[in-house]
């Protein structure tokens, strides 16, 4: 969940070596089977880290399957509050700049590769987020936003957000709608 650019940082809040922590978090991954630079697996384990405690379930009683990190249980992000929440924190976004975002955030945040599939270079693509995180008053550059984002975006989506869907105007040309 921290990733490799945050590291130096997490070492040093945590009072560990960069490489203790490297691979801690190789362990985590291993142990929790999930793909822990992942933007779903990020905004998963946020809810997770952020709900709260509840009493203990009996050993033998849960009666589901084992969780998975990279699914949530249906209809978790389908209440009113949630809505509300993820309205208020992603609407408005032009359409363009909510595909951007959502394919910047499937990107593990890396601009280069996001970029390549808008098929818009990169500094488009850094302006696009620049306005983003203006309007929504965030800093993308932090991992908890980051994965907030990427649950409000999933839980206001009406459609896919597909970097085919983005406007264009002949060859690489981006046109507003």
């Amino acid at each position: 969940m921290v990733p490799h650019r945050l590291q130096p940082r997490a070492a040093a809040a945590l009072g560990l070596s960069a490489g203790t922590v490297r691979a801690r978090i190789r362990e985590l991954s291993r142990l929790l089977r999930a793909d822990l630079e992942d933007a779903t697996v990020q905004a998963h384990l946020l809810l997770v880290l952020r709900a709260p405690a509840s009493a203990e379930i009996p050993e033998g009683e849960t009666g589901a399957a084992p969780a998975r990190l990279e699914t949530l249980p249906d209809g978790i992000l389908d209440t009113e509050a949630v809505r509300a929440w993820a309205h208020g924190l992603v609407g408005g976004l032009e359409p363009h700049l909510r595909i951007a975002l959502a394919c910047w955030l499937d990107h593990h945040a890396r601009t280069a590769p996001a970029a390549a599939e808008l098929h818009v270079h990169r500094t488009t693509l850094s302006n696009w987020l620049a306005q983003c995180a203006e309007h929504l008053a965030q800093n993308l550059g932090d991992a908890t936003v980051r994965a907030e984002v990427h649950l409000a975006l999933r839980a206001t989506r009406t459609g896919p957000d597909d970097p085919a869907a983005l406007p264009r105007r002949g060859g690489r040309t981006y046109r507003r709608l």
